[in-house]
Order: structure tokens, then C-alpha cells, then sequence
């Protein structure tokens, strides 16, 4: 008894299926250092399967709004000495000598 249809599991006419084996390939090479990162730009750009694009755009994504955020955090964990910083700079302060 098949629960699904074997065309749904493994159509090779589909441009956007891409098999476990190709899966497991894509994740090792993804960990190898410097390599990895270089080869998802590549895929985040080229080729003609728009499902691996699409991952690795959102993989992109991620990342960009995670480093926005770390910022984001730095610059309000910052913002006292800032502040300081800045009043320092428009209001110096002057010293009275007698």
C-alpha cells in the first residue's frame, strides 16, 4: 500500500527536484570553510534550479537580518557612552581657573 505516488517522491522531469544524495553533497560542501560560503553565493545566484536559489536566498537573508540585529544590539547596549560621547563633543566643558 503506497501512500504516496512515486511521481510525487522522485520526478527527474522536474528542473527543481534535487535528491537526498545531491542534499547531503550540498550540506557537506556548505561546511567546508570559506568554500562553503563562496559556493553559496553561487548558488544563491546561478543555476537553473529555483528551489536551491531560493534556499540559499533565504539562508542569505538570515544571516543579513541576524548582523542587523547584532548591531542593532551593540548600539543600544552602547548608547549610554554614546550619548556621552556626543554630549562631550557639543557641550564642552570649560574649567574656571582663579
Amino acid at each position: 500500500m503506497e501512500l504516496l505516488p512515486k511521481r510525487l517522491m522522485n520526478d527527474n522531469r522536474d528542473s527543481n527536484y534535487i535528491s537526498v544524495g545531491k542534499w547531503m553533497w550540498i550540506m557537506f560542501v556548505t561546511a567546508i570553510p570559506l568554500v562553503g560560503f563562496i559556493m553559496m553565493i553561487v548558488w544563491c545566484f546561478t543555476g537553473d534550479n529555483e528551489s536551491r536559489k531560493n534556499y540559499f536566498r533565504a539562508i542569505f537573508a538570515w544571516f543579513f537580518l541576524m548582523i542587523l540585529l547584532l548591531i542593532a544590539f551593540y548600539m543600544l547596549g552602547n548608547l549610554p557612552a554614546i550619548s556621552k560621547a556626543i554630549q562631550s563633543h557639543s557641550h564642552p566643558q570649560t574649567t574656571h581657573s582663579l
